[in-house]
């Protein structure tokens, strides 16, 4: 099983995404994740190893439905450790997450999961393809 949430907006609306999130100012990356864990997930983590590292544009439909827009992702793929099984936060965090949910490795489908964990589970010897 692998940790995502449920997109509410962006490119990645009504997937499963990783979580994760901009870095703030002063932040590390790997702090940056547990942060990022804590705030859309509701459980902590520990970073233990860096998987990968990615860039990806993607375009899509602004919210609003009136244009598109461009978003350029960097991505650092992390290993962690830690983590409810049970509680996590499975509500909407107000912001781009519908909630998070313990997804079974079999219903990570190409169709259902954003780019993003199709990288993670390629960092980690998993193809979706």
């Amino acid at each position: 099983m692998i940790l995502v949430i449920k997109k509410a907006r962006g490119p990645y609306k009504g997937l499963y995404d990783l979580p994760g999130g901009g870095v703030e100012f002063g932040e590390s990356p790997p702090e940056t994740v547990v942060r990022e864990f804590l705030e859309e997930t509701g459980t902590r983590v520990a970073v233990c190893e860096l998987l990968g590292a990615f860039s990806r544009v993607s375009t899509f439909v602004a919210d609003t439905g009136t244009h598109l827009v461009e978003l350029h992702h960097l991505g650092f793929l992390y290993r962690v450790t830690g983590g409810s099984l049970t509680a996590i936060k499975a509500g909407p965090d107000g912001h781009d997450s519908l909630g998070a949910v313990w997804l079974p490795l079999t219903e990570a489908r190409p169709d259902a999961v954003s780019p993003l964990v199709s990288e993670g589970l390629r960092c980690i010897g998993l193809d979706l393809t």
